[in-house]
């Protein structure tokens, strides 16, 4: 995908100040944008032979020859950040809903994708249009999005993302909508009447709308660097030339030379090939009576072939921790669990570096997200809000029964870890499981309680304490309890009935028996 950005540069309604840093923000996305496409081209298994004129004629550089290297480097690696929801203080309906609704685990590994090819991707934070959810949470890549960076404050200072697109009659994708972004605005630039116009549009929040996702990020480089480095392109590159000559190469294996010694070139009324393939072969003496001797030159060996790649797949794992077995490269002898841990480790730590660096930028965008819904500040947000963080499941992801011995060896010496969430986590639930498993214990527990109540004898009328009665409301308005065991309970607990009925009316109604 190519876009023609340069005439945005003429937008109208923005001030020079802000005209400056659009123009500031189109330069550093064209500058990147050559290296961003060859990355691409690479992922995609695009990037073609870079042919030596050695050992590989120029009739046959037109072969496909592909290697997935450079994508095994990237998937590999976002394969074990998976994101499993957000854990915060209290209960909190608005983020849970943001997140069911903008389907963010799943955008997440799409945005993780394109941050380890490019270096880093960008998500952004605004309210829905008329058909979309309250808040809309998207993420760009770095072929269409650029940023300037504010080292003092730490975060991004101006941001450009190309939101929408489109194809003309001739092929060529122009942008239908770009958004600039900066402390005290969004700015929407739209083509109207053949001229780009833009349209301010001011919000509280003190920040850009807006935050990166960089793999590993430095003082240097604050966007991070890509996984698919120059070395990983170099060992490529040497990869598809390696492939390519082990194709040539495998041509000469099936049919070795032969020769013939004596031999008139008359006996071959045949071409070479149906010579060679026929299983009858005749030719006649020679001049001098001779008998022609047939013989064959040595077969060539792939070996080499074989060794070389093998030697490029075990420096192309040291480069991006991905272990050779995943690379294609079968080795003699199976490895042992141990090996096979180790290998992974390196790939481990780094996914554990991915996790928190997207975990903080997760986080932000989440608090953004609240405080858009609540149109205040970000400095506003509460103690709960501001504890939210991004939860990630185990990079490591061991087994099942690993896990699960190992948390039941935990649970034997502090046995409330079993009554948590947590431990339904580690035991490798899903989260919707999870809400499911809990909701069936809590439904439990309601049912036992009421038939422990309503099993123990009359006694005298007592007087209720608040928990008593906060606890049967709790369950009928749930339902859990339907209105007649509820004033049951409440009658036990020492409420009169005309108290009671008045308590589970103004609790509101219940889907429970009203019976």
């Amino acid at each position: 995908m190519r876009l023609y950005l340069d005439q945005i540069k003429q937008c109208r309604g923005l001030t020079k100040a802000e005209a400056e840093k659009l123009k500031e923000l189109l330069d550093v996305w064209r500058k990147k944008l050559t290296r961003n496409r060859l990355r691409t081209q690479y992922y995609e298994g695009k990037e073609g032979l870079k042919n030596l004129g050695i050992a590989i004629p120029e009739e046959f550089e037109d072969i496909d020859t592909v290697i997935g290297w450079p994508s095994k480097a990237v998937d590999y690696l976002a394969s074990r950040s998976i994101f499993d929801g957000f854990v915060y203080e209290g209960e909190n309906e608005e983020l849970e809903r943001i997140v069911a609704e903008n389907r963010l685990p799943t955008i997440y590994r799409q945005a993780t994708q394109s941050q380890l090819t490019h270096c880093c991707s960008f998500g952004t934070v605004g309210r829905g249009e008329a058909g979309e959810p309250d808040i809309v949470i998207n993420f760009h890549s770095a072929e269409t999005s650029s940023a300037l960076w504010n080292y003092r404050k730490k975060r991004i200072d101006w941001g450009l993302v190309v939101s929408d697109f489109v194809v003309d009659k001739n092929g060529r994708t122009e942008p239908k909508c770009v958004m600039m972004h900066s402390d005290y605005a969004v700015f929407v630039i739209e083509k109207k009447a053949g001229s780009w116009v833009a349209t301010k549009m001011p919000h509280p929040m003190g920040r850009p709308l807006m935050e990166p996702l960089p793999f590993c990020p430095s003082l240097k480089r604050p966007f991070g660097k890509s996984r698919i480095t120059r070395t990983v392109m170099s060992l490529t590159d040497c990869a598809i030339r390696s492939r390519l000559r082990a194709e040539l190469g495998s041509e000469f294996y099936t049919t070795p030379q032969k020769y013939l010694l004596g031999a008139d070139d008359d006996d071959f009324d045949k071409p070479k090939w149906q010579a060679y393939i026929g299983y009858i072969f005749t030719a006649g003496k020679d001049d001098d009576g001779d008998t022609p001797k047939y013989g064959q030159l040595p077969q060539a060996t792939m070996q080499p072939h074989t060794e070389y790649m093998r030697d490029l797949a075990a420096q192309f794992a040291g480069e991006t921790c991905v272990p050779m077995s995943a690379l294609g490269v079968v080795h003699d002898n199976p490895a042992s669990a141990e090996a096979i841990y180790a290998a992974k480790e390196d790939l481990i730590i780094e996914a554990q570096n991915l996790n928190e660096v997207n975990g903080d930028a997760l986080s932000t965008l989440a608090k953004m997200a609240l405080c858009i819904l609540q149109n205040k500040p970000y400095s506003a947000l509460t103690k709960e809000e501001h504890s939210i963080a991004a939860h990630f499941k185990n990079p490591a992801m061991p087994s099942v029964v690993s896990q699960s011995d190992a948390m039941v060896k935990i649970c034997s010496v502090a046995p409330w870890v079993a009554e948590t969430e947590v431990f339904l986590e580690e035991l490798g639930f899903d989260d919707a499981t999870r809400k499911r498993l809990l909701s069936d214990k809590a439904k439990l527990e309601a049912k036992a309680m009421i038939a422990q109540q309503m099993a123990q004898p009359e006694e005298k009328p007592k007087e209720a304490t608040m928990y008593e009665t906060a606890s049967v409301v709790k369950s009928y308005r749930s339902g859990r309890a339907t209105r007649k065991d509820a004033l049951r309970l409440l009658a036990k607990a020492g409420v009169g009935d005309e108290e009671a009925v008045e308590i589970l009316d103004d609790s509101g109604d219940s889907d429970g028996d009203a019976s």
